[in-house]
């Protein structure tokens, strides 16, 4: 960035410009690079076409056929709920049909699958198709017109689709239908194939598989049989003759526990009549418990009424009564019944006892016997079982297979048309390829990136200075100017173009001269440089001409300006005013003439000159005589501003010398034409010497090089408005 203060537009305007529109700027850009090279994007853009119409010319023709198979989703079983249908070939749902394509699709592009397609269609007998090779045989003749079928078909799955387009491009419009056909009837003909004969291979399986199952099954059975005929479950079965075990089991623990109550009770009973006879306690209280003593309590109860009865006759009577005779003896023989009673109850309770212990015996024995029964039924069981499971497994088993055996024979009887050509190819008429429309459209295409990549190429290989960045690579001095390019068309209307500050002070050249005025005089504004020197790095960038209008813009501004033509070896300075060259700067130098000699007032007020004068042979050593600094300190004094016009850097040493008589340099650099190198030679050389280097002027800048290089923002766009009383009606340059 520059360090020296600037217009209006230098401070903001740029800014602005730079952040707000680098893509208009980018665009400009480009299309100043088209303006220039154009006719390098019309020769590469021609010349492509012309390659691209030969090319197409010599290409042969392609015809195109196309084939589609449709793959329908999996109808509803037709056999019903009861036999389960077999498809080898399912096409599956929405997320499994991918994975079904892609399988199919290495299928079709298999050379096992071309060979299916030539010999299906006789393709080794279509004319042309293969050509004529005594030396191969015919499997190696398969092979090669297999791969000639694979290389010119291809498949592909139409998008949200199940339909899958066999696509064929040959040159010869009978093959590709041939072949679109045959690839497609070979597939759909391998699918069915691939279902009956896959469907007669396992119905082949199961049936051999049920003729086994069923030997093993009448195996199973006599075995079964034979084991029950041996073990006299015959009549019985197993399972009846286990359960009655159990039933006999179950009912002779039951008596065996209603014999062993009913002995509980006989032997306590005994127990109680034997400890009473020890005890001498009276055996008539045994009515209380034995259960079965009904007439033993009937006769105690007579017993006991006889002796109340005696009791009382006893009392009435007296002992010798009759009545008491007669009651005594009933009483006796009442006592003699009990005593009878008492003893029927003991050896009846001693014999029950006995018989209810050997009872007991015989159930706990009859139950041994139905135990050691059970266990050898268990034992049994185990054997029986094990037979009996495997028949009925087997059984069972044969029965499923036979019934898939024969679901399988009615799935093969059924023809499944999920797989199926939907369309026909038909005969090409006319070739796909080569289109000469689309060729000669890609050689345009091609001929636009060349062209343009050669315009990017030669642009990117210009080593002309074309703006700051140039110039910061070598200098951190500012550029103090940008100056436009000048139309042609004014010199046909003004008839020079070296006085356009003058003769037209509204034009953007005259702006750009004043901007440059103020940006020298902001420099230093305490001191500003009194003694200019304009040179540049080569010839024709322009220093004469902004010497002179420099030179009227610090005199249309009152200074009291003189503009010294220096270059002592092609002095032009006074051509462009419109004078001759008479005695000038030389013969000042040399002492031949005074100052008033050779100052002559120009067309513009405040403005002199001093020309070059006689051409010297030496003019370097006349520069470096100790007269020629006597001339710049006299004209120092005598005017406010003095302006040296010198010759090139690169050409000579003068504008050196004179670097050394000023207080300025000011360094023109051509936009598009001044090369790097050249301006980093002439800025090595005035740093060198220790030139007053103060910038550069950017000169020549284009309409359309000034929008690609972010020059044109200011003189573009810049009006001069100025009342109509006071000022004079523009010319039309200005305008």
């Amino acid at each position: 960035m520059s360090d020296f203060p600037t217009s209006q537009f230098d401070a903001r305007g740029a800014a602005e410009e730079t952040e707000a529109e680098p893509l208009s700027r980018l665009v400009a850009q480009y299309w100043f690079l088209f303006k220039k090279y154009y006719w390098i994007l019309i020769a590469t853009s021609v010349l492509a076409v012309v390659a691209a119409y030969f090319y197409t010319e010599q290409q042969p023709r392609i015809f195109r056929a196309e084939t589609k198979i449709i793959f329908r989703d999996t109808p509803a079983n037709v056999f019903g709920r009861q036999i389960e249908r077999v498809d080898l070939v399912d096409t599956g749902g929405q997320w499994q049909f991918e994975q079904f394509w892609n399988t199919q699709r290495e299928v079709m592009q298999s050379r096992w699958f071309g060979q299916q397609v030539v010999i299906r269609e006789g393709l080794l007998d279509v004319e042309g198709f293969v050509p004529d090779n005594p030396e191969l045989d015919q499997d190696a003749q398969t092979m090669v017109a297999a791969r000639r079928v694979l290389g010119m078909a291809a498949v592909s799955l139409q998008p949200n689709s199940k339909v899958a387009v066999v696509t064929v491009e040959t040159t010869d419009p009978q093959h590709a239908k041939l072949v679109a056909d045959g690839v497609a009837e070979t597939y759909v003909q391998y699918t069915r194939d691939f279902q009956s004969g896959g469907l007669g291979k396992i119905i082949e399986w199961f049936d051999s598989y049920v003729g086994q199952k069923r030997g093993e099954v009448n195996d199973a059975k006599l075995e079964l049989h034979q084991f029950k005929r041996d073990n006299n479950i015959l009549s019985i079965s197993y399972e009846e003759r286990q359960n009655l075990t159990g039933a006999n089991m179950q009912a002779v623990n039951e008596q065996l526990n209603g014999v062993r109550g009913q002995l509980d009770e006989a032997e306590a009973l005994l127990a109680q009549i034997e400890k009473m006879d020890r005890s001498g306690t009276d055996l008539k209280s045994l009515m209380g418990v034995v259960s079965n003593s009904g007439s033993l309590g009937s006769t105690i109860a007579r017993s006991q009424d006889l002796r109340r009865e005696l009791a009382q006759v006893t009392t009435t009577y007296g002992e010798s009564h009759e009545n008491v005779q007669r009651i005594t003896r009933q009483l006796e023989v009442v006592e003699s019944t009990i005593d009878d009673e008492i003893n029927r109850i003991r050896e009846g309770t001693a014999a029950r006892t006995e018989k209810l212990r050997r009872e007991e015996a015989r159930k706990v024995q009859r139950l041994e016997e139905l135990k050691e029964e059970a266990f050898e039924l268990n034992e049994l069981g185990l054997q029986y079982n094990q037979i009996k499971d495997r028949s009925e497994s087997l059984a069972a088993l044969y029965d499923t297979v036979l019934k898939r055996s024969e679901e399988l024979d009615i799935n093969s009887m059924y023809e499944s048309k999920s797989i199926d050509v939907l369309q026909s190819a038909e005969l090409p008429v006319a070739p796909v390829r080569p289109s000469l429309p689309l060729n000669l459209l890609i050689g345009l295409a091609l001929g636009v990136v060349v062209g343009g990549s050669l315009i990017v190429l030669i642009d990117s290989l210009d080593n002309t200075v074309r703006g700051q960045p140039d110039v910061e690579r070598f200098t951190s001095k500012p550029i103090l100017g940008h100056l436009p390019q000048i139309d042609s068309t004014l010199l046909k209307e003004f008839g020079s173009i070296d006085m356009m500050t003058e003769i037209a002070p509204r034009s953007s050249f005259a702006e750009g001269i004043k901007t440059l005025r103020t940006n020298l005089m902001f420099m230093s504004p305490d001191r500003p440089p009194q003694l200019l020197l304009v040179t540049s790095p080569g010839v024709g960038e322009g220093k004469t001409l902004i010497s002179i209008n420099m030179s009227i813009a610090m005199a249309h501004s009152g200074q009291r300006t003189v503009i010294v033509d220096s270059d002592m070896r092609r002095p032009r300075v006074h051509k462009a005013l419109g004078m001759t060259n008479e005695a000038g700067l030389s013969n000042l130098i040399m002492g031949t003439a005074k100052l008033a000699d050779v100052v002559r007032q120009t067309s513009v007020e405040n403005l002199e000159m001093i020309s070059c004068g006689e051409i010297p042979p030496n003019p370097l050593e006349l520069l470096h005589q100790e007269r020629f600094q006597d001339v710049v300190e006299e004209l120092r004094q005598n005017y406010d501003r003095v302006i040296f016009d010198s010759p090139p850097l690169a050409a000579v040493s003068d504008a050196l010398v004179l670097s050394h008589s000023v207080d300025a340099v000011l360094l023109i650099l051509k936009f598009g034409q001044t090369r790097r190198e050249l301006l980093k030679r002439s800025i090595d050389q005035m740093e060198a010497l220790g030139s007053p280097f103060m910038g550069c002027v950017l000169n020549d800048i284009s309409a359309a090089a000034g929008s690609a290089y972010s020059y044109s923002y200011y003189y573009s766009r810049y009006r001069y408005e100025e009342d109509d009383v006071d000022k004079p009606k523009p010319t039309r340059l200005a305008s």
